[in-house]
């Protein structure tokens, strides 16, 4: 009997113990899991990487101090609260609605609202929601991280491709976008000049833009010059859809600081109505230069008859007139005091009228100019201009002697007269030098004078005529007139015109 007592207490000592070493197990395991607990929810809670929060209850149970620093809320403070009070009214339906989405597993990913501070400020957050467990219980876990500097750089950019659409949406030009030769972008503007929808552009060649493939690869070496220059532009051909040429005025940019990456801008402005119309213009003054040269040729030839007709007639019989006048002086008796006064007198006033005659007609066509040649009548004008005018004019000519075509002569001579009488009424000059040189393939007239000068605004004004008909005489010929003064030091007068030997070259 005492036996069985013996057995029953160690089998009963044997369960106590295994009782107290499970009890032991459990409270050293319940242990281990608070310690760990702890230690995940203190790393948590000093975490500056992310906001994490658990909400129960619909009340805050924990949330890190990087929450609570971007909040300006104390832990303290955030604990217990509805955590909806701290998102903006406007964003709060949004935030409910993801919220319970993510937390019945129907979204996966993050998504974005505004949470304000307590300051007032706005912060852009980023929160991803997941059930969890806290203390034994069901809760939610939220992990968010702060993205006010992200959102507004994208806003930013959001903003710039607004206008970037906008500035090539305002443009009435074509404007394509390249990469590896192949259209990217196109604007509105390639319906206006080439008629394709922009949508029909992308993904194709710039061929299609061009009228042989000749003409594309032109444009393809113009291209690479990019490779050097920021930006390259030229005048070039192009097709519309319908066929039809047009002219355009094609620049073109690369984008980026190299051309590495093949990626190009270029814009086509239809330019074939302004090509037009500057032809048009361009053979319209041509027809009035025409005009005016052939008017200048009447003219000319009209003032040689005149003054061979002043010279030839009217000298005649004011010479005859002044012969008959010395002869009936000579016969007046020499009591007849009033008669002979009055007999000079007329003789004299027939000389003056023979002067006068002759300078009218040496105006109208130098006769010396047809006989002696372009120096002689430069030198005769130089002189007249002088005792005129008071001027002291020196005048170099090189050689003394200069044969050419006796229009290309009139024409020099005219432009020599034109810049004298400038001079005379406008410069209040003292001096004026003038060089005439012939080269091999030009004369050359320099007129300097030191007078008062001349500015850009008298040199550009349209009843200028003066200066005009000195231009336009010169350019007749392919020639060149350059003016220039300044204040107080005069004006110089070059003009350029080429010459050849055999004869008029027009």
């Amino acid at each position: 009997m005492k036996d069985k007592d013996k057995d029953k207490s160690k089998e009963q000592l044997i369960r106590e113990l295994k009782a107290s070493r499970r009890k032991i197990n459990e409270f050293e395991e319940a242990e281990r899991d608070r310690h760990i607990e702890e230690s995940i929810y203190g790393t948590l809670e000093s975490s500056v990487r992310a906001g994490i929060y658990i909400v129960q209850d619909g009340k805050i149970r924990f949330v890190n101090h990087y929450v609570s620093n971007f909040l300006g809320y104390s832990v303290e403070d955030i604990i217990g609260k509805d955590p909806i009070s701290f998102v903006h009214p406007h964003d709060r339906k949004m935030v409910k609605e993801n919220a319970k989405k993510m937390l019945r597993g129907e979204r996966l990913s993050s998504y974005e609202f505004r949470s304000l501070a307590k300051d007032g400020s706005m912060h852009w957050i980023e929160e991803i929601v997941r059930p969890t467990e806290y203390e034994g219980r069901a809760a939610a876990l939220g992990n968010m991280m702060e993205v006010t500097e992200r959102v507004k750089s994208r806003e930013k950019q959001k903003e710039l491709e607004t206008v970037e659409v906008s500035i090539l949406a305002a443009i009435p030009h074509a404007v394509i976008g390249l990469r590896d030769r192949r259209i990217i972008f196109a604007n509105h503007g390639v319906q206006a000049v080439f008629g394709w929808n922009e949508a029909e552009l992308i993904g194709k060649s710039t061929k299609i833009l061009y009228r042989t493939e000749e003409d594309y690869e032109k444009m393809a070496d113009l291209y690479s010059k990019l490779r050097r220059q920021k930006t390259v532009g030229t005048e070039f051909p192009c097709r519309r859809k319908d066929g039809a040429d047009i002219e355009c005025m094609v620049s073109a940019s690369r984008i980026g600081e190299r051309l590495k990456e093949k990626n190009i801008v270029i814009t086509y402005e239809d330019i074939t109505e302004r090509e037009k119309a500057k032809t048009e213009l361009e053979h319209s003054r041509e027809q009035l230069r025409n005009l005016s040269i052939h008017l200048q040729s009447v003219r000319e030839k009209e003032s040689a008859r005149i003054a061979r007709e002043l010279h030839d007639e009217l000298g005649q019989l004011l010479t005859a007139l002044n012969m008959d006048l010395v002869m009936l002086g000579r016969k007046i008796p020499r009591d007849q005091v009033a008669l002979i006064e009055r007999a000079e007198s007329t003789i004299k006033l027939v000389d003056v009228t023979m002067n006068t005659l002759k300078r009218i007609y040496m105006d109208l066509r130098p006769g010396m100019l047809d006989h002696l040649g372009l120096p002689a009548a430069v030198r005769w004008q130089a002189e007249d201009f002088q005792k005129r005018s008071g001027i002291k004019c020196r005048l170099t000519i090189e050689p003394e002697e200069i044969s050419i075509d006796t229009d290309l002569s009139t024409t020099i001579f005219r432009i020599f007269q034109e810049t004298l009488t400038n001079i005379m009424r406008h410069a209040e000059a003292t001096k004026v030098n003038v060089s005439l040189k012939r080269t091999k393939k030009k004369i050359d007239l320099v007129v300097r004078d030191n007078g008062k000068g001349i500015s850009e605004e008298e040199l550009g004004k349209i009843d200028s005529f003066g200066l005009i008909g000195i231009r336009e005489r010169a350019y007749s010929w392919g020639g060149t007139v350059m003016i220039s003064g300044q204040t107080g030091k005069g004006t110089t007068v070059k003009v350029h015109i080429p010459y050849e030997k055999n004869g008029d070259r027009r």
